[in-house]
């Protein structure tokens, strides 16, 4: 069968929903589906052997940032995909169906209607929009990342979702030795080196991070950002008036391929959102390097971090409940290596890629009949 997945941000950025469409495209590929990806045109490619990819122009969301729009995410986000629309439904043609995986993209369900194209949409967030309720409808089946996930669209849109947990590639996700030049370039003299990666958004929560590292001098870490984004410049003024510059390290954008030599050199690996990460893909990665991992209370990480069993769990925006962890953990060898051993059998054991393309066929299957299951 054909399978098209459409997001914008595929071949435009580095991200979790953006990992997923490629690997998910990846395994379907394998499975002998004739698989294509309509995305947005951008700087970031991957040879994946079967997956065509096909990329048109649109409008960035940041030419809509002006008077009230600025702190309108949604409504952006939603015009920068409906500039995409017009020659994205070109792209799109005629397949057996189509998986979009942001709610931005419920128009094209709507659209490929009359067609008969089935469009199942793939919650990955919280970015709802006005008239998003109505535009659901025209989705065949809804799947989510994650069970808090799920519990959000329920409310949202009266449906019911079928969970379908993000995948890591445990083949390239695996440990690994360290890079010692590499260690040494982003630990300096620092005895623990703390990475936190992920897009430098406000609800990530950098900026208590960093309020936290300010709290524990005595302990002798350096936190390293990886990522990038709109909030870079007020947490590197923020660091600087802490007293703290030479204990964080920016590293901007890291791409995805390379992220297991970083998670190598780690001691340990943060997330610390506030609102919006509904699973907690970094994590998860980390998780399959035999990494310990640290996550806020926030509820997306649920189905990741198992506290005192895969990692542990703090009060989410609570500087000196962070503080305290950070101390602990770090102090802990022994209890680091549970957690990283504990992580990787629960990857394994939930978010290996052959299991999670499994579930997504299911849901084709039940939507479709048995030509869901029939490779072109």
């Amino acid at each position: 069968m054909h399978i098209v997945h459409y997001n914008l941000t595929t071949t435009t950025k580095e991200g979790g929903v953006e990992t997923f469409v490629w690997d998910l495209a990846r395994e379907q590929a394998r499975a002998g589906h004739r698989v294509t990806i309509v995305s947005g045109r951008g700087p970031v490619s991957r040879d994946v052997p079967g997956v065509e990819v096909k990329t048109t122009g649109y409008v960035d969301r940041d030419r809509f940032a002006f008077g009230p729009l600025r702190r309108a995410w949604a409504i952006r986000k939603l015009a920068e995909r409906l500039t995409m629309l017009p020659s994205g439904f070109f792209l799109v043609g005629r397949p057996d169906l189509v998986h979009i995986h942001k709610p931005y993209d419920l128009p094209l369900a709507l659209l490929l209607r009359p067609r008969g194209v089935p469009v199942f949409y793939h919650g990955h967030g919280e970015g709802f929009f006005p008239g998003d309720r109505f535009l659901a409808r025209s989705a065949a089946a809804l799947l989510s990342c994650s069970t808090y996930n799920a519990e959000t669209l329920r409310r949202r849109y009266g449906l019911e979702p079928t969970v379908v947990f993000n995948g890591v590639d445990t083949g390239h996700f695996r440990p690994r030795e360290a890079d010692p030049e590499l260690r040494a370039a982003l630990a300096g003299s620092a005895r623990f080196l703390v990475l936190m990666p992920g897009r430098l958004m406000p609800w990530k929560g950098h900026a208590y991070v960093i309020d936290a590292l300010a709290t524990i001098p005595d302990v002798p870490a350096r936190l390293v950002v990886l990522g990038d984004g709109e909030t870079r410049e007020r947490l590197e003024d923020q660091a600087a008036a802490l007293g703290v510059a030479d204990r964080v390290v920016f590293t901007g954008t890291v791409s995805h391929r390379e992220m297991p030599r970083y998670f190598a050199v780690s001691d340990l690996v943060l997330g610390a959102s506030l609102a919006s990460e509904t699973f907690g893909m970094v994590l998860a990665e980390a998780m399959a390097c035999e990494r310990s991992v640290l996550a806020s209370s926030w509820r997306g990480y649920d189905d990741v971090v198992i506290q005192g069993e895969t990692g542990e769990r703090f009060a989410a925006g609570d500087v000196p409940a962070l503080a305290g962890a950070l101390r602990r953990l770090l102090t802990a060898d022994d209890v680091r290596a549970a957690h990283a051993a504990a992580g990787r059998r629960r990857v394994d054991d939930l978010f290996g890629w052959a299991r999670v393309a499994e579930r997504v066929q299911g849901v084709y299957d039940r939507i479709l009949g048995p030509r869901a299951g029939t490779a072109t």
